[in-house]
């Protein structure tokens, strides 16, 4: 790490400026160790792939409309080059922004003047920062991720090989009527007017997700029965203390005739009983404990290990065929309610697995209105979710957390909750994996997809593309 801060000239600083004519001789040597790279530049010029070096799953946002084109902005060359060559390339209009974040550890970023263009004899003074400062960093995630929500989607082959012949063709200028005839059929790629998707936080807080309540906790207060029958034992204990109080009385063996005379006499007389009696008492429990005794304790005892060494058949486990991506914001409380159905579904659903493969368990997760993405109203037993966490407005950054796919087992909105809240139990299991929404993006991006927090996922190449994330999982065969 700090080798590699060195090699970025930030060991001992966190924000570094460059400036000068021929500045992507400094950037370039910055970005060419594999970085997991992300950029956003309005303006990519001819020879780009040589100035900023994007490798097959790195993602590029940049201003293709036809206008850019025409003007020599931005080459469709280029952008047809990385294209070929498995990198994602968004067009969003009006993009005037000259970033590069570089994801890999440590993470950083280079944002200035300078576009990803080869200048030549006309070559420009330009500055740029390089910082590795963390809310910096998920600063420039946070905005890049806004516009690649904005953008269109991935560009294709076929969507630049007919701005091949617009390019430098001259600024549009006012647009007449006979230029929009001349216009190719899909040549223009402008921005969709989508709400940009508003999901969550580089490190989220600790889980609000309460574990399954083990089968056994509920049980275990049942174990106590045996207390309530051993107390049934020291009966004798009463006898005995009045046997210790008179000890002191025994030195005089004539108070047995003292019954007679009065009533305090008579609390001696106990004291020979009960020293004779301890004797046959004491013995009588174990042989009574078999046979009399044990019937009394047998239901407390018998209850405990029947639930613990549980009964509950191994839960079905089928592979997703609808599955869903839910904002959540940490924090917030569950009703009592909703804990006690959590229990409830637990005893029912916890099982430790057969043949080592991982345990079965339940978890609760909760949404609010107004947070974030709203949680989707057709959530029902059956379907898959993937949690994706969040904590800033609701908005999803590169290194989120999110869960592996659980199995709804039951959803409910609690009315009465201000905020209204909706509730959702899944039945879950542990992954080695522990991929975070950045992954998750790059699994969508390579099929020409976004993360969608709308509506479900049904086509088998896009949830194959998400399950891709949690190889371990292991579903029972259809």
């Amino acid at each position: 790490m700090d080798a590699e801060l060195a090699r970025l000239g930030l060991s001992e600083r966190s924000v570094r400026l460059l400036t000068g004519r021929d500045i992507w001789a400094s950037i370039t040597p910055l970005l060419t160790p594999r970085r997991n790279l992300v950029a956003a530049f309005g303006h990519v010029g001819p020879g780009a792939a040589a100035l900023l070096p994007l490798e097959p799953g790195d993602t590029l946002i940049t201003d293709a409309s036809l206008d850019m084109v025409q003007s020599g902005a931005t080459s469709p060359h280029a952008l047809l080059h990385w294209v070929k060559a498995g990198v994602i390339v968004h067009s969003l209009r009006g993009l005037n922004a000259k970033l590069v974040i570089a994801e890999d550890d440590p993470s950083f970023v280079v944002v200035g003047s300078a576009d990803v263009t080869a200048a030549g004899p006309r070559q420009l003074f330009e500055a740029v920062t390089v910082s590795h400062e963390k809310h910096t960093v998920e600063e420039a995630q946070e905005a890049w991720l806004e516009w690649c929500d904005l953008a269109g989607p991935a560009l294709t082959a076929g969507d630049l090989e007919p701005l091949l012949e617009q390019y430098g063709a001259g600024k549009p200028a006012p647009r007449t009527a006979a230029a929009r005839t001349a216009t190719p059929a899909r040549p223009v790629v402008t921005s969709r007017p989508a709400t940009p998707v508003r999901p969550a936080a580089a490190t989220p807080p600790p889980s609000p997700v309460r574990p399954a309540v083990p089968p056994s906790s509920p049980v275990r207060p049942a174990v106590p029965p045996s207390s309530p029958v051993r107390p049934a034992v020291p009966p004798s204990s009463p006898v005995r203390p009045a046997t210790s109080a008179t000890p002191g009385t025994p030195a005089a063996p004539g108070t047995p005739a003292a019954p007679g005379t009065s009533a305090a006499p008579a609390t001696p007389p106990p004291a020979p009983v009960a020293e004779t009696p301890p004797t046959p008492v004491r013995p009588a429990p174990p042989i009574e404990s078999p046979t009399t005794a044990e019937p009394v304790a047998a239901p407390g005892v018998a209850n405990e290990p029947s639930p613990e060494s549980t009964d509950v058949p191994r839960p079905a486990w089928p592979r997703p065929a609808e599955l869903y991506l839910v904002s959540l914001v940490e924090g917030g409380e569950p009703s009592a309610e909703a804990e006690y159905r959590l229990e409830e579904l637990a005893r029912e659903y916890t099982h430790p697995g057969e043949n080592g493969e991982s345990p079965f368990r339940v978890e609760l997760f909760w949404a609010d209105d107004g947070q974030g993405q709203d949680p989707p109203r057709t959530l029902r037993p059956g379907v898959h979710v993937i949690r994706v966490y969040s904590q800033k407005q609701g908005r999803a950054l590169v290194g989120s957390r999110i869960e592996a796919p659980g199995l709804v087992l039951h959803a409910y909105a609690d009315e009465f909750a201000y905020p209204r809240r909706t509730y959702c139990y899944v039945l879950t299991r542990e992954s080695a994996a522990k991929p975070v929404f950045g992954d998750l993006r790059k699994a969508l991006a390579a099929i020409g997809e976004k993360p969608n927090f709308r509506n479900s996922f049904q086509v088998p190449r896009k949830i194959e593309a998400l399950l891709g994330l949690w190889p371990d999982l292991g579903y029972d065969p259809r």
